[in-house]
């Protein structure tokens, strides 16, 4: 794996912040859908739940300059959602900005994953630019005993600045 990858999996704090830091052009969120359905059997699984469990779902695409460097999706299980009320309500706002003002917040698991285009939807595989896989790296946080999910992926155009 390369190590400006490698670099971007391990980012310890806000994904948010070191995008800004890094680009001096505009940052933007787009949201791209939110809304309770199902998650995916595999983050099912990571947060102890029952698949046909639905959960606050969140999928955004990370922009810098209008260009969509990462797409995020945030699961949040429905107890989850109804004790931190604050992350169902962002709009265009960053999670990272929200959750890392939080003192007790704990990253309790990291994984990464080298994702192949097909497996992706319809609306991300264009933005791989002829790629054929991308990198992603699945957060799993707990605040006040509450632990949701964060997957980004990585899309070519933040390696390609």
């Amino acid at each position: 794996m390369p190590q400006q990858i490698v670099d971007w999996l391990m980012e310890p704090s806000s994904l948010t912040l070191r995008i800004k830091n890094t680009f001096s052009a505009p940052f933007s969120v787009e949201v791209k859908g939110q809304g309770l359905a199902k998650p995916f059997l595999a983050d099912a699984q990571c947060l102890g739940q029952p698949p046909y469990q639905h959960a606050l779902i969140r999928e955004v695409l990370l922009k810098v300059d209008d260009v969509s460097f990462v797409f995020a999706r945030t699961t949040l299980p429905r107890k989850t959602a109804h004790s931190l009320q604050e992350l169902t309500h962002l709009g265009n706002k960053p999670l990272g900005e929200v959750i890392f003002g939080y003192p007790n917040l704990k990253r309790v698991g990291l994984d990464f994953a080298k994702v192949d285009m097909r497996t992706l939807n319809n609306e991300i595989q264009p933005l791989l630019n002829g790629e054929p896989h991308l990198w992603a790296r699945r957060n799993t946080y707990q605040i006040n005993k509450r632990v949701f999910l964060v997957s980004e992926f990585f899309l070519p155009a933040l390696f390609n600045v």
